[in-house]
């Protein structure tokens, strides 16, 4: 039976972006192995910590959203555990009741690649149609 997982790393922030980008390599690949089907994998850049984590103030944080059997968690856990590189992760099953909710975020990110490569008159009659959206009620 295939789940849907998340999943959660930070990075020191004094490690380099191609450091953090293999991290990510890495932990992609781990899924991969365990037929895992990634959805979503990204970083989402250097951020503050609210509390220090082995000395450290800051760090590089890396998202993915995936599929796949039950033994990916834990292997994900013991990764997280020995790899020096990563100060914290954490994976969690997504509640089925809730996967309507991520799958339309996913949907976009999806569509928004193709359109990205695509010519920029796809994104006009969205961005034309954004303001009237927006327009103020009249009031009597």
């Amino acid at each position: 039976m295939t789940n849907t997982y998340e999943s959660i790393f930070i990075c020191p922030g004094e490690l380099s972006d191609d450091k953090v980008q293999a991290a990510l390599d890495k932990t992609k690949a781990i899924i991969s192995r365990a037929d895992g089907k990634i959805m979503t994998a990204e970083l989402w850049g250097r951020r503050r910590l609210a509390y220090p984590i082995e000395r450290s103030r800051e760090g590089h944080y890396g998202y993915m959203i995936f599929s796949g059997p039950s033994q990916i968690p834990a292997a994900l856990d013991r990764h997280y555990q020995v790899t020096d590189s990563i100060l914290r992760g954490l994976t969690v099953k997504v509640d089925p009741r809730h996967l309507d909710k991520i799958k339309p975020s996913l949907k976009a990110l999806e569509d928004a690649a193709p359109a990205a490569a695509g010519t920029e008159s796809a994104a006009a009659p969205a961005a034309a149609a954004a303001p009237t959206a927006q327009e103020p009620t009249p009031t009597v």
